[in-house]
């Protein structure tokens, strides 16, 4: 992770779901030399980000304890049940709700394009490069908000300035969640164009975990 002194943007991991459709926590299932989260998180970890929290509900003890040496900060959402939407909400009031305390006045002017990056745990193709790639984007771009996008379609991670908090955690279910913005704020989004489809690819039913395992097997040969 990054440590210098530019605007903080802090890489939030949505890891809390039931994976119902998978029928058994994708966060655990084996990947490469490890788990699908292990590998997401080492990307993340090594990207730079200059903060990382990740958002647990399912599962939780079993992944903290298995995630525990990367040292990154854990926030537990009690309402993981609900879906995607709540664990952003978590991860978001954790990350915001620390800037605002600890920023002091004469950080107030570096401090406005402080930022945070939505990931998702079953997005383990997602590089350290293609993180940075996305960061880069955002910090050299006026926009508030940065998407990835491969042939015209928006993936993962997505980088959001703190002023979008506030409209975030207002957002009910019938909001149409956080993609609402993007028709919202259209004028202020920046797309960063990637030549992969990685940012595209995730993990939910057991024959996108199939051909996941077989795709990394032939990347890493």
């Amino acid at each position: 992770m990054a440590n210098l002194t530019h605007p903080k943007i802090t890489g939030i991991l949505l890891a809390a779901g039931l994976s119902t459709r998978m029928g058994r926590p994708k966060q655990l299932l084996p990947f490469a030399t490890s788990t699908i989260i292990e590998t997401v998180i080492d990307n993340i970890v090594s990207s730079n980000f200059d903060d990382v929290r990740v958002v647990l509900g399912h599962c939780s003890q079993d992944i903290e304890n298995l995630i525990e040496y990367f040292g990154v900060q854990t926030v537990f959402n009690p309402g993981y049940r609900d879906g995607m939407l709540s664990s952003a909400k978590v991860g978001i009031k954790s990350v915001c709700l620390t800037n605002t305390l600890t920023h002091s006045s004469e950080q107030a002017n570096d401090a406005n394009k402080d930022a945070f990056s939505l990931m998702l745990v079953d997005q383990p193709f997602i590089t350290t490069e293609l993180i940075n790639l996305t960061i880069e984007g955002y910090r050299e771009s006026n926009k508030g908000i940065t998407i990835p996008s491969y042939n015209f379609q928006r993936g993962h991670p997505v980088i959001f300035n703190n002023k979008y908090a506030k409209e975030i955690l207002t957002l009910d279910d019938d909001s149409g969640g956080i993609r609402s913005l993007y028709k919202t704020y259209s004028d202020d989004i920046n797309y960063v164009n990637v030549e992969t489809d990685y940012i595209l690819k995730d993990i939910d039913f057991p024959d996108d975990y199939t051909k996941a395992l077989k795709e990394c097997e032939n990347r890493n040969r």
